[in-house]
């Protein structure tokens, strides 16, 4: 048997090693192992963030549209102890308010309208503080001690406020919307309650004279 010199041996064992190293050369993809996996992108969640971030609210916006007054509206019904009715006037940034019991408690309240809320006094130091909340005014009445809340809705025509005025007499109604009246009628020192007045033709005679309602709008000088 012939035996294989040292040289061809070495020989041999180095062309194997060449050839195994080129075919992992070739397998392996560029640019790193295989086994190592790709690390997860942040970019898009990082990008929502930021977009959701910048967005302003669209029901912030609606809700501050919502609570800002009509240019014109009225605004009556009864206080929540049933103790009287209130109606609120509002024209542009000026408002007018008037409270009665139908027997003897009334007063007349003038003020500004800022956006959403409004703050009315009187004369006499009765005030009113009243907010808009959806569609309703919500609020309170103050005169003299009494303190009188209450939550009232648009008083669509004929149904609003109304006053009529002479040399002896002076008149307030509040004409709500199932057709009711609450008003009082001052002469001098005297009250009692108002005449019916019919909004249609809003003509009452009072201690001899013949008044003329008139719809209270917010702006007037009372």
């Amino acid at each position: 048997m012939k035996h294989r010199s040292p040289l061809v041996t070495l020989a041999a064992v180095a062309v194997a090693f060449i050839i195994m190293f080129t075919v992992n050369m070739l397998v392996s993809p560029p640019g790193g192992s295989s086994a190592e996996p790709a690390g997860p992108s942040t970019s898009a969640p990082a990008q929502q963030t930021t977009s959701a971030a910048a967005t302003p609210s669209a029901s912030t916006s609606e809700s501050t549209e919502d609570k800002t007054f009509p240019n014109k509206i009225v605004y009556a019904g009864r206080t929540d102890d049933k103790s009287g009715a209130i109606a609120v006037a509002v024209l542009g940034d000026q408002a007018a308010a008037y409270f009665c019991d139908g027997r003897s408690i009334e007063s007349w309240l003038r003020g500004t309208v800022q956006v959403a809320d409004i703050a009315l006094k009187s004369n006499d130091g009765a005030t009113l503080q009243a907010s808009l909340d959806g569609d309703h005014l919500k609020g309170t009445v103050k005169i003299k001690n009494d303190r009188s809340k209450f939550e009232i809705d648009e008083a669509k025509k004929p149904a609003g406020l109304y006053r009529a005025r002479g040399s002896k007499t002076t008149i307030g109604w509040i004409v709500l919307e199932d057709g009711s009246q609450v008003g009082i009628q001052t002469a001098a020192a005297d009250s009692a309650a108002a005449p019916e007045l019919n909004p249609e033709s809003p003509q009452v005679t009072a201690n001899g004279e013949s008044l003329d309602a008139k719809p209270i709008n917010g702006d007037e000088d009372l």
